[in-house]
Formats: C-alpha cells, sequence, structure tokens
C-alpha cells in the first residue's frame, strides 16, 4: 500500500504532532492555515488598547492548558505593535533550578508591584492557567507586594461565578472559562438550541476543497499517487466532507461537553477529528479484518483513549434501547443490500462509492460479517442525520431556553420539579407544599417538618449578543430570616431530579448527584421548627400533628 501522505497531514492535528502545542512564539504557515477567529481575540485587543491608553498595566489571560493561549498570543505578536517583552506566556516555567516557577514569575512582574503599577509605562499580556494563577495570589510575599493584582484576580476564586471579573484600570483580567466552545441561541424554535461556529469552521477548514488546504492537497495527492480508494484514511476523508456528518460530530461533541461536564479544548477536538479520521492499527491494516472497524462511524462511537472518546461512546446509537432502534435493526439483519427505506438514494449518492460497493458486497457475499455491516449502517445513518436519543437532554436544554430568556414560568417550573423530588429523594411520594422529609422514609410512619419555602429569582451572565458566553449551570436560591440556601443546578443533578419527576426510585445515595441533593435537604431541614411541629403521615396518608404547646405539653391534631 502507498505511503498515504493524507494521514501524514493528518498528524498535524494529533497531540502528539509539535504543532499541537504552541509556544507563543511564532505563527508558522500552518498556524495561520488553521487559525479561526474567536470573540476572544478582538476582546484581548480591546483590553490592550485600554492599557495603551493608561500608559501601561497588566492583562491577565487566563484559561486552562490547550484552549488556545498560546495560539491567540502569537496571533496577536502579529497584528500589534507590541514587542515580544509585552508578552508572558509560560507561566510554569522556571528560570533557574533553585528557583520556583512562582519565583520566576514575580521577578517578572516587578514594574506592576502595588509601588510600581500606576506610574509604570510598560505593558503585559501574562498567559497563565487557572491552577497556577491561584498559587500566586496565595503566595505570602505576592499578596503583601502585588495586593491590586490579587484583588482584582480574587473573585475569578469565588462560589458566586455568575459575575466576571471585571479587574482594574491597570490590571485587566480576559478569562476563557466564560467563554464556551459552542454557542446557544435561547430564541432558536429548534429542539437542539445550540451550534458551534469555531468547532465547525475547523471542520470547514479541514475538508475545504481549496489547494490552499494541506489536507486536500494530500488528498488528491494519494489519488495521483495510487493509493488504494478503498484506504481507511481516504474513505474517512471524504465522509468528513459531507455536511451532515460535520454537523453530527459538531452537535455530539457539544452534547457530550452538556451532559458529561466535560471541557474541551481545542486542542482536544483536533486531536480528536485525528482519532476519528486515522485508524489506530493503520500500520497494520487489513481490508478484509478491519474494513469496517477503521471507518469513521464506527472509530467515532467506540474510542475509549481520551474522555471526549468515551463520552461519546456513551451516546453511541447502539446503547440506546427503544421500539424504533428494534425495527431498524431487524430490517438490517435481514436485507442483502443497504435497504432504500433505511438509507434513501439521496443519502446514498453523498457517501464514497468504494465503501457502499464494499458495503453490499459484504452484504451479498460474507454472512457471517452481517452482525458488523448492520452495526456500521446503523451508526452511519445516525452520523447522516443527527438527533439525541435523550429526553432528559432536551428537557434541559428547554430549560436553559427559559432561564436565559428570563422567563418567570420556567424559572418557577425547575423551583417545583425540586420541591417534588425532595421527598422521593427520601423514598416518599407524598406531596404537599412545603413539607420537608425528616428522615429516610420507609415503615408505616413518616416524619415531616413544615418549612415556607421562598424561592429567588434565577441569576446567569447570559447575553444574545455574546451567546458563548454563558455557564452551564445556575443556582437556586431560598430565602430564609437568616441566610439563604442554594442549590447549584447543573445537567447530572437536573437529570437525577427529573427522573425523580418521572416516577424513578431513588435506589442508591453513593453518586455525588445524590450526595448534594441530599446535603441540600439536610440544610432545609435545619431550618424546620422541629422542636415545635412535626408532621406524621402513616402509610395510608392521614396525617398526625405533633405541636407543642405554650407549657411544653404535645398536643395530636
Amino acid at each position: 500500500m502507498a505511503k498515504s501522505q493524507l494521514r501524514e497531514a493528518l498528524l498535524h492535528l494529533s497531540q502528539h504532532s509539535v504543532n499541537s502545542v504552541q509556544n507563543g512564539i511564532k505563527f508558522t504557515n500552518w498556524d495561520e492555515y488553521m487559525h479561526i477567529d474567536r470573540p476572544i481575540e478582538s476582546k484581548l485587543i480591546t483590553r490592550m488598547d485600554s492599557i495603551d491608553q493608561e500608559g501601561g498595566g497588566i492583562i491577565l489571560l487566563v484559561g486552562s492548558a490547550g484552549d488556545g493561549k498560546s495560539h491567540l498570543i502569537s496571533r496577536i505578536k502579529q497584528m500589534s505593535d507590541w514587542s515580544d517583552d509585552c508578552f508572558y506566556n509560560d507561566a510554569t516555567a522556571s528560570s533557574s533550578p533553585r528557583k520556583t516557577a512562582i519565583d520566576t514569575l514575580k521577578e517578572s512582574l516587578t514594574e506592576f508591584k502595588d509601588a510600581n503599577l500606576h506610574s509604570t509605562s510598560q505593558k503585559l499580556v501574562l498567559a497563565i492557567n487557572l491552577g497556577k494563577l491561584n498559587a500566586l495570589i496565595d503566595d505570602e510575599e505576592f499578596k503583601q507586594e502585588y495586593k491590586e493584582i490579587v484583588t482584582a484576580a480574587a473573585p475569578i476564586f469565588d462560589d458566586d461565578d455568575t459575575t466576571p471579573p471585571s479587574g482594574t484600570k491597570r490590571v485587566r483580567i480576559i478569562m476563557f472559562t466564560y467563554e464556551q466552545i459552542f454557542e446557544f441561541y435561547p430564541n432558536n424554535d429548534a429542539v437542539i438550541p445550540t451550534d458551534s461556529q469555531f468547532l465547525s469552521a475547523i471542520l470547514n477548514k479541514i475538508t475545504s476543497q481549496d489547494t490552499s488546504n494541506p489536507f486536500y492537497t494530500a488528498y488528491k495527492e494519494d489519488i495521483v499517487n495510487g493509493v488504494s480508494k478503498k484506504d481507511p484514511v481516504l474513505l474517512n476523508f471524504e465522509l468528513l466532507c459531507v455536511p451532515e456528518i460535520r454537523h453530527t460530530i459538531v452537535m455530539t461533541i457539544i452534547e457530550a461537553i452538556i451532559r458529561y461536564k466535560l471541557v474541551i479544548t481545542p486542542r482536544e477536538f483536533l486531536d480528536f477529528i485525528f482519532s476519528i479520521m486515522v485508524p489506530p492499527k493503520y500500520d497494520v491494516y487489513k481490508e478484509k479484518t478491519d474494513f469496517f472497524e477503521s471507518l469513521m462511524p464506527s472509530l467515532f462511537y467506540c474510542g475509549v483513549e481520551s474522555l471526549l472518546q468515551k463520552a461519546i461512546s456513551r451516546l453511541d446509537p447502539l446503547k440506546q434501547s427503544s421500539t424504533e432502534h428494534d425495527r431498524q435493526l431487524s430490517v438490517l439483519f435481514t436485507s442483502y443490500s443497504i435497504p432504500t427505506s433505511y438509507l434513501d438514494v439521496d443519502k446514498q449518492s453523498v457517501l464514497p462509492e468504494e465503501m457502499l460497493a464494499r458495503i453490499n458486497e459484504f452484504y451479498a457475499n460474507n454472512g457471517r460479517d452481517i452482525e458488523r455491516t448492520t452495526k456500521f449502517i446503523f451508526r452511519l445513518k445516525h452520523m447522516l442525520s443527527y438527533h439525541t436519543e435523550s429526553d432528559t437532554y432536551k428537557s434541559y436544554l428547554e430549560l436553559l431556553k427559559g432561564i436565559f430568556n428570563k422567563d418567570v414560568q420556567a424559572m418557577q417550573g425547575v423551583y417545583d420539579m425540586v420541591a417534588t423530588a425532595i421527598p422521593r429523594h427520601y423514598g416518599s411520594y407524598y406531596t404537599k407544599p412545603n413539607m420537608i422529609p425528616l428522615n429516610i422514609q420507609g415503615g408505616k410512619y413518616r416524619l415531616f417538618g413544615n418549612l415556607q419555602l421562598k424561592p429567588c429569582p434565577i441569576a446567569t451572565i447570559y447575553s444574545k449578543e455574546k451567546p458563548n458566553e454563558f455557564l452551564l449551570r445556575f443556582d437556586l436560591k431560598w430565602q430564609f430570616p437568616d441566610e439563604d440556601v442554594d442549590l447549584r443546578m447543573d445537567y447530572q443533578l437536573y437529570s437525577y431530579i427529573y427522573e425523580l419527576n418521572r416516577g424513578k426510585l431513588a435506589l442508591s445515595y453513593e453518586n455525588e448527584k445524590d450526595l448534594a441533593f441530599s446535603r441540600f435537604i439536610r440544610r432545609l431541614v435545619e431550618k424546620c421548627n422541629c422542636e415545635q411541629d412535626i408532621t406524621i403521615v402513616t402509610s395510608d396518608a392521614k396525617e398526625i400533628k405533633l405541636t407543642e404547646s405554650s407549657f411544653g405539653n404535645i398536643q395530636l391534631q
């Protein structure tokens, strides 16, 4: 088999490539081609302009490893007249074996001490990860000499993160934390009101049929050089060129991010694309035995190497049981070619001819591989027409739409869901407003405390003008005279409460979401005046109220 130039080009996407880690020094031709404008770029330029107007100061560019800080700095260097000395990219580096990274960093920030900050003419963009920034502002010497930077950065680590830190005139803060890799459109009527211009733009760059595209150029060279048209890398490239498949990749990644609490950096996304384009056993690939397992639908849903691969494998349509899925699989199992009722001619027309021919060959002549063929076709169809299999996921997105639109009914709805779930969490389906279970329910008698629950409006940072800046969780809050009781709601907790509301029994108290909900209920129990008022509910739903009189007598009602 001729050596694939396309495979060599795709290696640039892998995290093992030298191109995967930017040093913030040089913006290469590869970087230039793959660059996608992001809102944070213009935000950084605006902050740099404001520092220029002040005559000096520091910008903290805060994020995590692989989110694009170094790439952004390299890009900005080419676009601005700021010197190289105005950028500090590697906050993890030490200038001496005897010095820590924090020591080296403090030496580089001398001009931005409180004593110098408002008189210095120096300007600096400091790219720093959250963990290193936390260590820096916790350093005792730094806290004494850099109070303005510490005060500006401290809100980053507050529990209340609905308000991004504003910084000061000479200390500006830009955070990747608030910038999602996708957009949310609350006014969109679609069932899934999400998209990612950034991820889609990257995929369009990779598949663009333009001579400036190194991937497309390599693909054409492979065709000319006689690389087999059945080569899995070539076939996967042709599949990636199908717009519907690119859409499914983007939407599935967004679903994985929301449902499984993932933080996906551009570097991780590029590595993932490499993993679904180049099979891991490519060097020992045998068409007869490895064909289906080496193509994108299999690689997309069966990866286990990274957190993203593992998350998407949980979304494999073959793992989602339903009557419709069973019907579709039975059709595929009993066919001798691709059923047009399942994958119509229009859909087949956008697929590689060599792949379709191979599928039909397996169907017609290799009955023992019918299971492999069926699984492949099933996954292929799903990639050609994205839809989520999760009602919980659709419900959560609908709730976010309401909250981002400041819809009072949506807010009330989620508070009502929590109120219903509170007794069910402890095994009771007895529902009455403002009744809080005092024990794990069981037996003939159940104890409840009375508590007036007063919900507060839900605060978010979402702005329709910036559809990629928001948090994927929100805080519910109940008001009490002495202190508020809050509950942080993310998808994991919402899915638990959603299932309780649909009748699921709370059988386990081991996982994190259950424990968080238990802690929340215990805080509510502490607010109940159980010394004066307790309600006993019998197994036949009769209520017995125990109250204490002014003279200490227990009265039954």
